[in-house]
């Protein structure tokens, strides 16, 4: 491998484990290694690089810990996602995304899951099909809808699948995976994606308009 390949290659890790703290908020290192396509060794490696740059912190609370962004680390995800964006020439794709999410399958999932937290759990049980048909078909939407940004940024390839993933284990029967946390649930799934299109658009998510959700 060349110098100039290594660089790349550690730059792309270090812009998806330290975006991946992002996202997360609060996670340990298995739960960021969940968010990017890189062996758990590598990320524990890359952590410990982030967190002597001063780009991460390790917290502790009651008895768990996890790696938490600085504000350091925030601005330097953003440089990075800048960065990828102008490298990829994905800004329109991105955009065209990011607008069509907001518009069109958003307030869906929004409705679906906030119908789905307002039930009991017998509720959910018995008259819960209507909300998981409709995931299902957000599912599909969500495929649809990011084939030509995952072509141009592949990193966003886990949302779909993600997404699936936790919906194939609650119509299995496992609810928490519609919207419980800790997890990889379809609502959290959802959320980070939401945090992710804003934010490679180096947009605030806590300066948009109010849609619900996470």
């Amino acid at each position: 491998m060349t110098a100039e390949r290594s660089d790349s290659w550690q730059s792309r890790e270090e812009l998806l484990v330290l975006h991946g703290v992002r996202l997360a908020g609060f996670a340990d290192t298995e739960a960021v290694a969940d968010r990017v396509d890189l062996p758990v060794s590598i990320v524990g490696d890359t952590l410990c690089v982030l967190n002597r740059q001063y780009l991460i912190e390790r917290m502790t609370f009651a008895d768990s810990g996890g790696w938490i962004l600085t504000e350091a680390g925030k601005c330097r995800d953003g440089e990075l996602l800048q960065e990828e964006l102008e490298a990829s020439g994905a800004r329109l794709v991105l955009q065209a995304t990011a607008d069509n999410f907001e518009t069109s399958v958003n307030p869906r999932l929004v409705r679906a899951v906030t119908d789905w937290q307002l039930r009991s759990s017998a509720e959910r049980t018995e008259r819960g099909v209507e909300v998981l048909l409709e995931l299902t078909a957000l599912a599909d939407a969500l495929s649809d809808l990011m084939a030509g940004l995952v072509g141009r940024l592949p990193r966003f390839s886990r949302y779909p699948r993600q997404f699936s993933a936790a919906l194939h284990k609650a119509r299995a029967g496992d609810h928490q995976w519609v919207a419980g946390v800790g997890r990889l649930s379809c609502h959290i799934v959802w959320a980070e994606l939401h945090e992710d299109l804003l934010s490679s658009l180096g947009r605030d998510r806590s300066a948009e308009p109010h849609q619900g959700g996470r």
